[in-house]
């Protein structure tokens, strides 16, 4: 089998989802791939110029045979197919790392969302044979937001996109790189040594998106209210750092336990090691592989009941008000009533390489197949 992989934004998630997946299926499968890649900068113009760029720089590849063709919804895939007809007459897999139809606006741009990428990428799932979302929230946000944009246009509205999409879609979470660890990474602090708070895991990209404020306000509310805790952030961070965290930063210096991006992948997974509690305050999260990573490493997660969370975590570790439950788990730590690093892979397990890329393999083949 030959693939043809196109991701015209490989950076962060979508890199390592598209590393994974091509040398995942390649040594265990035997999946030929050609790859297709733009740096992972400048999303608008990826989503408008990628297809003539590739065109004109790609073009010998882009005319190749292949059994089938697997993009990232980042591709306008209903142009390429037009620019290479051959293409369309083999399967195509539109891959949804997210929808742009349910990605929050930032507040500073808080006027009527620009819908053209969104309706971009519903042209392109009319011109996949299959489309394909990391998470159920995900499928459904974006089935509902684009029948509900369908219903604001003046005429000439494609009855049925809905249901249509609907038919060729499917769910299927990244794999996520989960290391072999032993069982001593799960245990939890003497409770004698329990006085300065526990760690409290930001681990997430440093964007409005991720909601950092909420984050900072919370644990500024627990410290003025005398709640012991220690702060550790981590994740990718851009030129512009939100401003909420410039300030927490300041006031938190001294119950600060690490501040900044690890680039090691061991350090890293050091700290969520280290970590008991791993806190989301998430805006946007249509997976939420930062979430798994620091479970899997025996942090007690703490995320919000919303987005794709309630699909990866029971109700236990799910939070409708984060300050008081973050309170209660910090006080009830200290007194030693509670051990919060534990063994909670069993439930993640699913999301391993070894385990995920079976079922991408099984895809492909049911689509050569029919």
């Amino acid at each position: 089998m030959h693939v043809l992989y196109i991701e015209p934004f490989c950076g962060g998630s979508h890199g390592s989802f598209l590393a994974t997946l091509t040398q995942g299926l390649g040594e265990a499968f035997d999946v030929r791939a050609t790859v297709l890649t733009m740096p992972g900068r400048h999303w608008k113009w990826r989503m408008r110029g990628a297809v003539p760029w590739l065109a004109h720089e790609h073009d010998a590849e882009l005319r190749g045979e292949y059994d089938l063709v697997f993009a990232s919804s980042f591709l306008a895939l209903a142009e390429l197919v037009g620019l290479y007809p051959h293409l369309g007459a083999v399967p195509r897999v539109l891959y949804f790392h997210e929808n742009q139809l349910a990605y929050p606006v930032r507040e500073e741009f808080s006027g009527d969302r620009d819908h053209h990428y969104g309706f971009t990428q519903m042209v392109s799932a009319l011109a996949a044979t299959r489309c394909v979302f990391n998470s159920d929230y995900n499928r459904r946000s974006f089935l509902a937001q684009g029948d509900a944009l369908l219903q604001r246009m003046p005429d000439a509205i494609p009855s049925g996109w809905a249901d249509r999409v609907a038919s060729r879609s499917e769910v299927l979470g990244l794999p996520v790189d989960l290391p072999d660890v032993g069982d001593s990474v799960f245990r939890d602090l003497d409770h004698a040594d329990r006085a300065q708070g526990p760690i409290v895991l930001w681990n997430h990209r440093w964007e409005h998106d991720k909601n950092p404020g909420e984050f900072f306000d919370v644990l500024l509310s627990l410290r003025d209210s005398g709640v012991p805790f220690r702060v550790a952030v981590c994740g990718e961070e851009f030129r512009e750092v939100p401003e909420e965290m410039v300030r927490a930063r300041e006031v938190l210096e001294h119950q600060t336990e690490h501040w900044g991006f690890l680039p090691g992948r061991d350090d890293y997974l050091g700290l969520l090691g280290r970590s008991q509690i791993a806190v989301s305050t998430a805006h946007h999260e249509f997976f939420g592989v930062s979430a798994i990573e620091a479970t899997w490493m025996g942090a007690r997660p703490l995320v919000p009941d919303r987005l794709s969370y309630p699909e990866l975590f029971e109700e236990e570790f799910r939070y409708r008000d984060l300050c008081p439950a973050l309170s209660r788990l910090c006080l009830e730590w200290v007194a030693g009533d509670v051990d919060l690093r534990g063994d909670r892979r069993l439930g993640l397990v699913e999301h391993r390489p070894d385990r995920a890329l079976i079922r991408y393999h099984d895809l492909f083949q049911g689509l050569l197949g029919s």
